[in-house]
């Protein structure tokens, strides 16, 4: 039996007990297995279940606030976390507070004592995550996908009441997807199971025709965000993602006779803080904008937000590039040449600043026009960046970056 009593209790309990990384296999096997005996919970729940690779944390965010507007308690699963892992366990937008969690995380464990196969930490995460809502019989549970969506974890979900979200899609994570918009629509639009509600925005027409498809091919009905016309504190792509959240729980009123929301709780939805995805602090005289932006699609959006917000103002970019894809990497480097002359490269893991000078070698001609200098000590990158000269310093590249920085100015904030 474990005794699990806080966070380092439940990283070192995952550290020792569960696989970390995918062990060669990418599909439903195990998770099949895993929710069977579990009861299958994720067949109790109406579910919202959002793919895509722009703005899926954000449209989940946006449909909590939504529903949390409009009366509704609602489950919400992201993936990843990023300060704490509490954050995957949210009721109306609140992460579970740690003393309960280590209670329900304890509970669950004792569950899966006479399962008899390994999962990774992603299964482990959502497993529990339709085990819980079904447990406190949340309204809705709106689960992110991992990875893709054809073969991840979540898409255990296959209930035919089960509302499905696709964000914009471009091409990330392609040795596990495929190396084509069109390969990589497919494992996305793989989420639509019979009978289905389907919310997406028009893209291009590969991507539609890909939607479209597998839509007919459940008996799925369709359907494209209305043309609303709000005043919203939001930049374009925020404001892109919170209007399918609204076409999503619009439908959802409707379907259960509640009255509309009011333009008084639909701005109130919208002013919510979504850690890490332009995420603005003001720290001593820096304006500070955190962004897990990791592929070249969400670089191009952070650039575009930061050329509309803040024009004419100098800016520095710390940023970790943990790709290992040369091409993705040159078009990251490309696009920020758009807003700074001034890039400083760290990293996560233990390589040197000269280290870091070789690895980017490659990249010389890029490097040398934007400004490069290398600092491969994360505390030590952040304090020279802090202390430059520019206004304004982005903070990006990497989820696990910007949750390490984070959680040093955060508190600093606060004192």
């Amino acid at each position: 039996m474990n005794n699990i009593k806080n966070l380092e209790d439940i990283n070192i309990y995952l550290d020792k007990l569960r696989i970390n990384k995918f062990d060669g296999e990418y599909n439903l096997s195990r998770m099949r297995d895993l929710m069977s005996f579990l009861g299958n919970p994720q067949k109790n729940l109406n579910i919202i279940h959002v793919a895509g690779t722009s703005g899926k944390t954000s449209t989940c965010y946006y449909v909590a606030s939504l529903l949390k507007q409009a009366g509704y308690t609602t489950g919400l699963s992201v993936s990843p976390h990023i300060d704490e892992i509490n954050e995957r366990l949210q009721i109306n937008l609140s992460p579970v507070k740690i003393s309960e969690y280590t209670i329900f995380f304890n509970e669950f464990c004792k569950e899966l004592e006479t399962f008899n196969q390994n999962i990774t930490n992603f299964e482990f995460f959502i497993a529990m995550a339709f085990w819980y809502f079904n447990k406190i019989k949340v309204d809705y549970a709106i689960i992110e996908v991992g990875i893709g969506g054809l073969l991840d974890g979540t898409n255990i979900a296959d209930n035919s009441n089960k509302i499905c979200v696709i964000t914009d899609i471009g091409l990330d994570h392609t040795k596990l997807l495929g190396n084509t918009i069109k390969l990589i629509a497919k494992q996305k639009a793989g989420i639509i199971k019979k009978h289905n509600q389907v919310f997406c925005y028009k893209q291009n027409s590969v991507v539609d025709n890909v939607i479209k498809n597998e839509a007919n091919k459940f008996k799925a009905r369709l359907h494209h965000p209305k043309h609303y016309k709000y005043n919203l504190n939001l930049n374009r792509y925020q404001k892109r993602n919170f209007l399918l959240a609204k076409s999503v729980v619009d439908y959802i009123i409707e379907k259960d006779n509640k009255p509309s929301l009011n333009l008084e709780q639909i701005k109130n939805a919208s002013n919510i803080i979504i850690p890490g995805r332009f995420e603005v602090i003001k720290f001593k005289n820096k304006t500070i904008i955190l962004d897990g932006a990791h592929n070249p699609q969400k670089i191009n959006s952070l650039v575009d937000n930061v050329l509309k917000i803040y024009p004419n103002q100098t800016t520095r970019v710390l940023i970790a590039l943990l790709s290992s894809d040369k091409q993705k990497n040159k078009e990251i480097l490309l696009s920020l040449k758009e807003i700074t002359n001034k890039v400083t490269i760290t990293q996560l893991g233990a390589l040197n600043d000269q280290e870091l000078e070789t690895k980017y070698e490659m990249f010389r001609p890029i490097l040398d026009k934007l400004g490069v200098n290398y600092i491969g000590q994360p505390k030590t990158a952040l304090s020279s960046s802090i202390n430059s000269s520019e206004n304004i310093l982005i903070i990006t590249g990497s989820f696990y970056l910007v949750s390490k920085y984070r959680k040093a100015l955060i508190p600093k904030l606060n004192k």
